[in-house]
């Protein structure tokens, strides 16, 4: 299993390769699947560097 640290710097590369193909001539429909992976990338980087338990987006509903 990779380190949480090498994980973080996965994903800051995937964010950085995508946001260099975002910036070349792409269709809106490349431009938006860029920014969804993006978007994911930057997510679970957050996830990873956040506290335990701080993340409430998945939380069950409380009832």
């Amino acid at each position: 299993m990779l380190s949480t640290e090498k994980i973080t710097k996965a994903f800051r590369a995937i964010c950085e390769e995508a946001e260099k193909l975002q910036r070349q001539d792409a269709t809106g429909q490349l431009k938006a699947g860029l920014s969804t992976i993006i978007s994911i990338a930057k997510h679970q980087n957050d996830i990873r560097d956040s506290a335990n338990g701080s993340c409430t987006a998945h939380a069950k509903e409380q009832r």
